[in-house]
C-alpha cells in the first residue's frame, strides 16, 4: 500500500560513543542523503536525525523495500561496513515506529529524561526534510502529531521539572574535580545547545568568569552577551586554555579542536594544575589522549548521562504519566494512518472504476450518438449509480479493515478488488 513508516537507527542505548560519531551526518550533507533515499528507490519520503546521542532515518519505504535494505543504506551512506553497524541499528515498523519516534521527541528516549533540547532538534529535522520536499503526506502528518505529543508530555506531566539536566552534569562534574565553582573560570569553545545548557548552569552556580569563543565571532559575542561573558576570537583560544579551570567543547567542527599534543604542552604550560575538559561534541572535539595526562581531566556525553542517570528514580512517576500519553497519542496515529491508507486505496480503485465506466460509454458512442441529450444523461446517471452500487460493500469492508488494522487483509481485498475490474473489462 505504499503508506507504512519505518523508523531505523541508532542511539546511546546502542551503540558506544565511537560509532556514533562515525554514523553522524553533519546538517549540510542531510539534504543529500534524503535526495539519495529517493532517487534511489528505496523511500518515498525521509526525516533524518542526527544529534549527539542519536541518528535515525524515518521514511516510507518503497514497495518491496524492507528495514534492513535501509539500514545497510544507511550505514554506507557514511562510509561504514553495515555487517559491522547493523548489530547496534534497531529497526521499528509502522505503530512500534511511531511510537519509538514519539518517545524520542517527549524525551523518554534521551540520555537525560525530560530535557528541553531533542523536540528542537526533531523539529529542525522535520524543517529541513520539508525545505527539502523529503517529508510527504505520512510523514507530514506523523512528525506534526511527534510535536504535539511532546508538547503534551511537558505540559501535563512533571517529567521536565523532574529532569537533572546535562547542565547540571556538567556541574558535578566539574565539582567532583575542582569543588565548588565560586572565583572558577571556564571557556566555552563553540556555540552548540549542551555547551550553553551547561556554560548556563556553572554561571547559575557561581562561577567567577566565562569566555566565549566561537568560529563566527559575532556569534560568540552575541552568546557572552546573554551569559554577561566575554567573547574571544577562536585563534585566541591558546593563552586561555592555560590559565582556565574548565574548558567546554560544543561545536560541530567534526574533528579534534585540542589534539594530544598540544594538550601535553598546555599541561606543562599549567604545571599540571588541574583542568576539567568537558566535550559535548559529536564527532569528539577532545582527544581521548588527555585521559593519560597528569592535571587532566576529560568528560565526553556519555559520562554526563552516567551522572545525570544517577536521578532517574526521582522521575519514574512523571514517565508513566507520559508513557500514557504517548500510547494514547500512538493509537491515534496508527488510526489516522490506517484511514489515510484507506482513503488512498479506495480512492485508486475507484478512479479506475470511473475510468472503466468513461471507456465503457465511449466504446458505445456509434449507439449513443443517436439518443436525444435527454436520454444520454439518463443512461449516464444509471452507469454512475450501477457503479456506486458495484463499489458500496468493497468499500465498506474496506473501510471495516482499516479500522481493525488489518493492513494485510486489506491490501488483499484492493488488491482482487482492482485485479476483477481489469479482468471485467479485457472481457468485454
Amino acid at each position: 500500500m505504499g503508506h507504512g513508516i519505518v523508523a531505523v537507527g541508532l542511539s546511546h542505548h546502542t551503540a558506544p560513543l565511537d560509532l556514533r560519531e562515525r554514523l553522524a551526518v553533519p546538517e549540510s550533507r542531510v539534504p543529500e542523503l534524503l535526495a539519495q533515499l529517493r532517487s534511489q528507490g528505496l523511500g518515498s519520503e525521509g526525516v533524518l536525525l542526527s544529534t549527539c546521542n542519536r541518528v535515525e532515518l524515518y521514511t516510507v519505504p518503497a514497495s518491496g523495500v524492507d528495514s534492513e535494505a535501509i539500514a545497510s543504506w544507511l550505514a554506507e551512506s557514511q562510509g561504514l561496513l553495515a555487517r559491522k553497524t547493523l548489530p547496534h541499528l534497531y529497526r521499528h515498523q509502522d505503530h512500534d515506529a511511531v511510537r519509538h519516534l514519539f518517545r524520542v521527541t517527549s524525551s523518554l528516549d534521551s540520555m537525560v529524561l525530560g530535557e528541553p533540547q531533542i523536540v528542537g532538534q526533531v523539529r529542525e529535522a522535520y524543517r529541513i526534510a520539508q525545505e527539502h520536499h523529503a517529508a510527504g503526506p505520512v510523514l507530514h502528518g506523523v512528525l506534526d502529531r511527534a510535536l504535539l505529543v511532546a508538547k503534551r508530555v511537558r505540559s501535563e506531566t512533571r517529567i521536565a521539572r523532574e529532569a537533572v539536566s546535562i547542565g547540571r552534569a556538567g556541574v558535578e562534574l566539574a565539582r567532583q574535580v575542582l569543588g565548588e565553582m565560586e572565583g572558577r573560570s571556564a571557556l566555552l569553545i563553540g556555540a552548540g545547545e549542551h555547551g550553553q545548557v551547561v556554560a548556563r548552569a556553572l554561571v547559575d552556580y557561581g562561577l567567577g568568569e566565562l569566555v566565549v569563543a566561537n568560529r563566527t565571532f559575532a556569534r560568540g559575542a552575541e552568546l557572552a552577551h546573554t551569559f554577561g561573558a566575554s567573547a574571544i576570537p577562536l585563534d585566541e583560544i591558546g593563552r586561555y586554555l592555560e590559565r582556565v579551570d574548565i574548558v567546554m567543547t560544543s561545536t560541530a567542527a567534526g574533528r579534534y579542536l585540542l589534539d594530544g599534543v598540544e594538550l601535553a604542552q598546555i599541561a606543562r604550560r599549567r604545571r599540571y594544575r588541574s583542568l576539567v575538559l568537558i566535550d559535548l561534541s559529536v564527532p569528539r572535539n577532545i582527544d581521548p589522549a588527555a585521559d593519560k595526562l597528569d592535571g587532566m581531566f576529560r568528560f565526553d556525553i556519555d559520562d554526563l548521562r552516567q551522572v545525570a542517570d544517577q536521578g532517574r528514580s526521582a522521575r519514574v512517576e512523571a514517565t508513566t504519566d507520559a508513557e500514557r500519553i504517548v500510547d494514547e497519542e500512538v493509537q491515534r496515529c496508527i488510526s489516522w494512518m490506517h484511514s489515510a491508507e484507506v482513503r488512498a486505496g479506495i480512492g485508486a480503485v475507484a478512479r479506475r472504476a470511473e475510468q472503466i465506466r468513461q471507456a465503457e460509454l465511449q466504446r458505445a458512442h456509434q449507439v449513443l450518438d443517436r439518443l436525444s441529450p435527454e436520454d444520454r444523461e439518463v443512461i449516464e446517471a444509471m452507469s454512475r449509480a450501477m457503479m456506486k452500487k458495484v463499489l458500496h460493500e468493497p468499500i465498506r469492508k474496506a473501510r471495516e479493515l482499516g479500522e481493525s488494522g488489518d493492513g494485510a487483509g486489506l491490501e488483499l481485498l484492493l488488491g482482487a478488488w482492482a485485479n476483477e475490474l481489469e479482468v471485467d473489462h479485457e472481457r468485454r
